[in-house]
């Protein structure tokens, strides 16, 4: 008979642990959660004025390929100048799409070079 009623009290005990371990794992799922927002407001900033630099700088290196291509277009200057005030600003998601218009059209450029540079360009030396 103590051999039953430790087994029984064996199983009440693994399944309380069962259910303190759902109830906890809830617990800290809502607690990752709560956290979750709280830091992404805190780094969002930092992160905006990150990705804004880093695309400036693309963009800029970008369109110097295309002034050495002799294939710079023209709007590329003064979205990288307007996304770059934007930046200075503290604009930092109005820089963003500014960059990455100048770093599109920096791309195309490059890409129609690539694209038409066995066609004769009659207005080069």
């Amino acid at each position: 008979m103590l051999v039953i009623t430790d087994s029984i009290f064996y199983i009440r005990e693994k399944i309380n642990v069962k259910v303190i371990l759902k109830k906890m794992k809830i617990i800290s799922y809502i607690l990752i959660i709560i956290l979750h927002f709280f830091s992404e407001n805190l780094a969002l900033s930092n992160t905006l004025e990150e990705k804004s630099s880093a695309l400036i700088k693309e963009a800029k290196s970008t369109n110097k390929v295309a002034i050495k291509l002799k294939n710079e277009w023209r709007d590329v200057r003064k979205l990288i100048k307007k996304a770059s005030k934007a930046h200075a600003d503290k604009n930092y998601e109005k820089s963003i799409n500014f960059a990455r218009q100048a770093l599109n059209q920096a791309k195309m450029s490059i890409e129609q070079h690539n694209k038409q540079k066995n066609n004769y360009r009659f207005l080069d030396d």
